[in-house]
């Protein structure tokens, strides 16, 4: 399974937790087309922004140019949920993505969960720094909330975004308590967002199908 996939100077970027470990020699790279989890958590999202983009501006996000990786491959090095502390190993890979951010400078990076999420954080020299299992869906939507408020197109924006939605016994109460408020539609909510923000920075944002 490669490492990576897509454009390095694309202006968005998606973070994924860890390789499927049962399906890393069958699926070709991260958030693989082919796997469930890539459609649970990003393709109902990408059509609300296309279809909101599209509708206002007749344009469309050019979703084949993202570029999109894992934080680590072995989910074996991941630490503990509850460790502040984290592994040396991982210490590294949290290395090579900030040399990564700060060469390439993507001006929207979407995290999938938790763990990517405060990885991406320390990437980005973010403190104070958190256990993983800090990262509830209420505080994540928070975060996503703050981000979209703060968008500034002179610095990366990282915009945390859930890795479990409708799988697991709980995926009403996680999409209410990231959104805010109860009965939201999260893709809806999520993706609108994403639209707005795209649109209002139209001319600035090199994100379209040309």
């Amino acid at each position: 399974m490669k490492k990576e996939v897509g454009n390095k100077d694309f202006n968005i970027w998606l973070l994924g937790d860890s390789n499927p470990k049962q399906w890393e020699d069958v699926l070709e790279y991260p958030l693989d087309s082919r796997h469930p989890i890539r459609h649970n958590i990003w393709t109902s999202i990408l059509d609300y922004v296309q279809d909101r983009v599209y509708r206002r501006i007749r344009k469309r996000v050019d979703s084949h140019s993202l570029y999109i990786r894992n934080a680590v491959e072995n989910p074996d090095i991941k630490p503990k949920g509850n460790h502040v502390d984290w592994k040396t190993v991982v210490g590294i890979e949290i290395n090579e993505f900030k040399h990564l951010l700060e060469e390439y400078q993507p001006k929207l990076l979407f995290s999938f969960g938790a763990f990517s999420y405060e990885f991406a954080r320390r990437s980005l020299n973010r403190d104070p720094k958190r256990k993983y299992s800090y990262w509830s869906a209420k505080r994540l939507g928070q975060d996503f909330r703050r981000s979209a408020e703060t968008f500034d197109l002179s610095t990366t924006n990282l915009m945390p975004l859930l890795h479990r939605v409708v799988s697991g016994g709980k995926f009403v109460q996680s999409q209410d308590h990231f959104c805010g408020e109860d009965s939201v539609n999260y893709f809806e909510y999520v993706g609108y967002l994403i639209a707005d923000l795209l649109i209002e920075n139209e001319s600035k944002v090199d994100v379209w199908i040309t």
